[in-house]
């Protein structure tokens, strides 16, 4: 199987955690259940047990950063490189209309074929809305080429072909603030003596300087106004309660994990599920998502933390709840280094297979992968169960965004350019300091927005306000290195407490200026990881106000149309704008030509 998922992200002291890995493993009825097992599972054995699913949501060790409470200095992740590892010897999808092996006659047929060409079953998925079948069998390596053939030729087979890839992790008058002291804005220092930080301000439009740290990301995309809309006195005379989000929305995260303590995710998280394949394509399940790497817990609550609680961050998809997957083996310390090569450093397809058809068994209404690696020829991706199930997940009416890759090229990388996906690239601030691009313009007081040089890009590679563009760009940064100090240049959120070594950890210091609780742990992030959470809570929090946009055609059409013209290159349709888009939805009658 290959591993082809990577991280789209970067931090100070650690690598990116972007690309995700995946491998593929055959799992029946689809690798998903309505009633899954409270006990982890295991098939097989693992040649360590870094590719077992966790039994708790807290069994990985607590390592923390030495950041002192004086500053907000975190660590900060760099983007990673997608990893080119080569499929898995000994494995073949073999993919069949899904009534050709409904019967049991049928799959008695097929069965003894297989046993015939010295094949043995794995996994079988059954995707349901597309009307195909997979099924994984395992075959001697040196007879794969003749297996494939000679299955090829027998009725009801679509394709045959190896599997498992692995992918390295504004008419509104009035701004509504959460309590969230990132998004609403700190002062410039605290108070004499330190004892407590001064009131917050509103320093429009970022409410965040280069070296005063905020949430320049959700007041670049407009959140503050999209949530004004919940208010009855906004000034726009349209108003809906749930501009703020609705816990009947659902958005499946499928990342490393999540960090189901962190107080901004404990009481968003309303369904968790961990699939997890070792080299010898044996799948672990369990009911816990601990998060020992960090990145999924910074992609959920890109996406969705808890604007609630008055610690921290705030999501772009409000109250929308999380259903969390874990799809990432444990990491080694080898993952640091983002040109390894390590099996542990990515997630198996088998196991994003998995969690995408767990997750359209659970009616999620979004699902959010900010992962990446692979290809795809006209929108077919290179794996096939991986690309079966994203289509059986378009075909269910699910919303599915993916981060676009960030290595620059001007393709986008599986799932991403899967047909139906919404792929989100990178955009970033110019401020008159060195950034990751070395982009020039801008100035402290007049940030200039950009397309970050590391987003991947398709084509058309800039078609403002069309959703015939390769895709989107929202909020990524774009550091110069690891020790860049300007936080502009950085995308600042939520972290992991139970880290998988001091490598991994983050900052669990008070928030800044120097008071707060010590359990919101944090980081400093970059790349097109942060874009898609970002952009997957906003499609939330379109949908609950509206269901009319429960496609991801639908809420396509809708983002393009309502995007920001930010005038880069390889913008796609443009910049998401959550403003636009929601004044578009509820009808306001004096729409905003931009949020900026």
């Amino acid at each position: 199987m290959i591993s082809r998922f990577s991280f789209f992200a970067v931090l100070r002291s650690v690598a990116s955690l972007l690309v995700v890995s995946t491998t593929l493993t055959a799992c029946g009825g689809g690798g998903s259940s309505a009633t899954p097992p409270v006990q982890p599972t295991t098939v097989g054995s693992s040649s360590t047990g870094a590719y077992t699913c966790p039994t708790s949501d807290t069994e990985t060790s607590s390592g923390r950063s030495s950041s002192t409470a004086s500053s907000d200095a975190v660590q900060r992740l760099v983007s990673r490189q997608p990893r080119v590892i080569p499929t898995r010897p000994g494995a073949l999808a073999v993919t069949y209309n899904l009534a050709s092996i409904a019967s049991s006659t049928a799959k008695s047929t097929i069965e003894s074929r297989e046993v015939s060409t010295g094949a043995s079953f794995v996994r079988e998925y059954d995707f349901t809305h597309i009307q195909r079948a997979i099924r994984i069998v395992s075959v001697p390596t040196s007879a794969m080429t003749s297996v494939a053939a000679t299955l090829s030729s027998q009725s009801g087979v679509v394709n045959v072909g190896p599997v498992g890839s692995r992918r390295y992790a504004a008419a509104v008058s009035q701004r509504y603030f959460t309590s969230n002291p990132y998004f609403n804005g700190f002062q410039t220092t605290a108070s004499s003596g330190g004892s407590a930080p001064p009131p917050t301000y509103h320093v429009a439009p970022y409410e965040e300087s280069a070296s005063v740290p905020g949430q320049w990301d959700k007041h670049a995309i407009g959140l503050d106004y999209a949530f004004a809309y919940s208010q009855a006195n906004n000034g726009s005379g349209v108003s809906n309660a749930n501009a703020l989000g609705s816990s009947t929305v659902k958005v499946a995260i499928i990342d490393t994990g999540e960090d189901a303590t962190h107080p901004l995710l404990k009481a968003k998280i309303a369904y968790k599920r961990c699939f997890i394949t070792n080299l010898n394509g044996s799948q672990s399940t369990s009911n816990y998502v601990a998060d020992p790497e960090g990145h999924g817990t910074d992609t959920s609550g890109i996406a969705a933390a808890d604007s609630t609680v008055s610690l921290g961050f705030v999501g772009s998809g409000g109250a929308a709840e999380i259903y969390a997957y874990r799809v990432f083996p444990t990491p080694d310390d080898n993952c640091v280094n983002p040109a390894s090569t390590d099996e542990q450093c990515g997630a198996d397809s088998s196991d994003i297979a998995s969690a995408i058809e767990d997750a359209i068994a659970q009616n999620v209404n979004v699902i959010s992968m900010s992962l990446g690696g692979g290809t795809c020829s006209n929108g077919v991706d290179s794996d096939p169960v991986e690309g079966n199930a994203i289509a059986d997940a378009i075909a269910a009416n699910v919303v599915v965004i993916a981060s676009s890759g960030n290595t620059g090229a001007s393709s986008v990388t599986a799932p991403a350019c899967d047909s139906g996906v919404i792929a989100v690239g990178a955009s970033a601030l110019a401020d008159g300091q060195r950034n990751g691009s070395g982009t020039a313009g801008g100035s402290a007081s007049t940030p200039m927005e950009y397309v970050a040089s590391y987003s991947n890009y398709g084509s058309p590679a800039a078609q403002v306000g069309s959703s015939s563009a390769w895709g989107i760009v929202a909020p990524g940064g774009d550091p110069n290195g690891d020790t860049d100090s300007d936080n502009f240049h950085w995308i600042e959120n939520i972290w992991t407490s139970t880290p998988y070594d001091s490598n991994f950890a983050g900052s669990c210091t008070p928030d800044y200026p120097g008071t707060g609780s010590t359990a919101d742990c944090r980081t400093l992030i970059a790349g097109t990881s942060m874009s898609a959470a970002s952009a997957s809570g906003a499609a939330a929090l379109i949908l609950s106000v509206n269901s009319t946009y429960q496609s991801s055609a639908k809420m396509k059409q809708l983002l393009c149309t309502t995007a920001d013209d930010i005038s880069a290159a390889n913008e796609g349709c443009g910049r998401l704008d959550i403003y636009r888009a929601m004044a578009n939805v509820l009808g306001d009658p004096h729409p905003p030509t931009s949020s900026m």
